[in-house]
């Protein structure tokens, strides 16, 4: 049944033709960079109506520019992430800071409030970075502090004049100490941030701490230095610390994909080539140690897609969980690191676009389960069931057996003494017994063959090549203390029953075994140059040995052209 579209309703594809829909964060990245644009282009025509400060004027543009392009890429690379919208918030302080350089009424003013603003941006911008959040009241009091310290102190200069002095002593006392504590809390970050985390955090970090001091330093340190040198510098440490943020982020392996929009192409992709859940919400979110787990209704716990047991770490180790749920039930959770998607709203509304997906997933750990649990089972039945047969075997040849053999030789003693006319009696008894003892000795070796329980695989292996009714040749390279009982009774069965087929129903004139044991896994092949063409299905045999080797989770690989011969090759797991 087709459902009928209302006219108009059709969707819009972007293709030929059609004009690709303009994002919001797309369109308000460009009118920020239309607006530096405009700004730099302002403060240029102002170097050229004051020549005495064009080199200033040029080289406080390149700055801004730096910002803006920084903060922009950063936003345009990671919307979810606070780190861009910083930066330019640090473009837009640099600006008002340097409208002092226009000349131009009240401009002054506006410098002179946000003269320091920058600094507390960069500050800011350590204690946020990487999730662009601020984490713990540590690290919002300390920025708080540095933003009063630059801005509050600055805008207090203005209003009272007076108090400049006592502002100018105060001010770099308090800027000192808010790049003490910054440095403090760093340091603390890095030293339990995992190996991939301090790889990224440290060099920034270093250079952030180094740039700040070093701008505020540099009058200080370059005593004796030409005004214009010391400028040189200064903003050369500026231009630096929007790039080193910007590289942050990339070294970050931070995706340029919103989550609605990876997600949705995620969603978009059919067939068996999907890419699975997890990947689809590293990409999305940018992290790549974030790990979906699923609930487990019969365990009551949390498994990872293997099926093991998953326990949520602590929040104080900088990670957190987000539970999944379809229609109110739950299907499983997302844990990420908060150090660098530190919105919990964020991964919720990950988690909600991918819900079915990921309940989908979580049927499919269970599947998987409950596949290892009846591979395991039914391992374990093999095993009891190898081990029942070498008792009922080792019962019989050393209990039924013996009293026939006990029987046989009293009856043997009885023919010896009894009269003239009934030793044919006595020896058709003894006969019987012999033969019954025969037999027996035949069923305990279908049961249980003894060079098996009694010498291991590869000898029973020689024995069986031995008594092949054609040539066959052995090759054997096995440490058998390595091999489970139910690897060797399973490789056993299946020579034999190879060899039996090959001479009974493909006419084989010679044979070739080979046995070998690599890493884990037990290898048989066997080989003959009979007719050919067998296939799993047609006779009961083949079946029968698919399903003994599948039992253990092994495979089995047969080659037969029909009048080419047949080589089968069996794999089994020996734990």
């Amino acid at each position: 049944m087709v459902t009928p579209r209302t006219r108009g309703a059709e969707p819009r594809r972007a293709g030929r033709g059609h004009r690709r829909q303009v994002l919001p964060l797309e369109l308000a990245l460009w009118v920020i960079v239309a607006f530096a644009v405009i700004v730099g282009v302002v403060q240029l025509a102002a170097s050229a109506a004051h020549p005495d400060m064009a080199n200033a004027l040029v080289a406080f543009t390149v700055v801004l520019w730096i910002w803006v392009v920084a903060g922009v890429l950063a936003w345009w690379r990671r919307p979810a992430n606070g780190t861009g919208p910083l930066i330019l918030l640090g473009a837009v302080a640099l600006c008002l800071g340097g409208l002092g350089n226009l000349q131009l009424p009240l401009s002054d003013v506006v410098s002179a409030l946000f003269a320091t603003s920058v600094f507390a941006v960069t500050v800011h911008l350590l204690h946020a970075f990487p999730s662009g959040r601020l984490r713990g009241r540590l690290s919002v009091g300390v920025v708080i502090a540095g933003y009063a310290a630059a801005t509050g102190l600055d805008a207090l200069r203005v209003v009272a004049p007076r108090a400049g002095a006592l502002i100018s002593v105060v001010q770099p006392v308090l800027g000192a100490l808010v790049m003490t504590a910054t440095a403090a809390i760093l340091t603390i970050r890095l030293v339990i941030s995992d190996r991939r985390h301090r790889r990224i955090l440290l060099p920034l970090s270093a250079y952030g701490i180094v740039a700040v001091l070093g701008i505020v330093a540099a009058p200080r340190l370059l005593t004796g230095t030409a005004a214009s040198m010391v400028g040189v510098v200064q903003l050369a440490l500026m231009a630096g610390l929007p790039v080193a943020f910007l590289l942050g982020v990339v070294a970050g392996s931070f995706a340029r994909t919103t989550a609605l929009e990876s997600l949705s192409a995620w969603l978009a992709v059919g067939g068996p080539d999907k890419p699975a859940v997890e990947r689809a919400l590293r990409a999305s979110l940018g992290d790549d140690s974030l790990q979906v787990v699923y609930w487990s209704a019969q365990s009551g716990s949390f498994v990872d897609a293997d099926g093991v047991a998953f326990l949520p770490a602590a929040p104080a180790g900088g990670r957190a969980h987000v539970p999944v749920r379809v229609d109110g039930r739950l299907v499983g959770a997302i844990d990420y690191d908060t150090r660098v998607t530190d919105d919990p709203l964020t991964v919720r509304r990950a988690g909600e676009i991918l819900a079915i997906a990921i309940d989908r997933e979580r049927l499919t750990a269970e599947l998987t389960l409950s596949n290892e649990e009846l591979i395991q089972s039914r391992r374990r039945l093999m095993e009891a069931a190898y081990a029942e047969r070498a008792r009922i075997a080792r019962d019989l040849h050393d209990g039924l057996q013996v009293q026939l053999v006990l029987l046989a030789l009293e009856a043997q003693s009885m023919a010896d003494v009894v009269a003239e006319d009934t030793p044919a009696a006595a020896e058709h008894l003894r006969a019987g017994i012999d033969e019954a003892a025969t037999e027996l000795r035949r069923l305990v070796h279908n049961v249980m063959p003894a060079p098996l329980r009694e010498r291991g695989l590869v000898a029973a292996v020689e024995e069986l090549v031995d008594r092949a009714e054609v040539p066959a040749l052995l090759s054997a390279d096995v440490d058998e203390s390595r091999v489970s009982s139910a690897a060797a009774h399973t490789a056993y069965f299946v020579i034999a029953e190879l060899l039996t087929n090959a001479v009974k129903h493909a006419g084989a004139t010679a044979l070739r075994v080979s046995v070998a044991l690599r890493e884990d896994r037990l290898t048989v092949i066997v080989e003959d140059d009979g007719v050919g063409d067998a296939r799993i299905g047609v006779g009961a045999g083949l079946r029968g040995l698919h399903d003994r080797v599948a039992a253990l989770e092994g495979a089995v690989e047969i080659v037969s052209p029909r009048g080419g011969g047949t080589r089968v090759g069996v794999e089994l797991p020996c734990v």
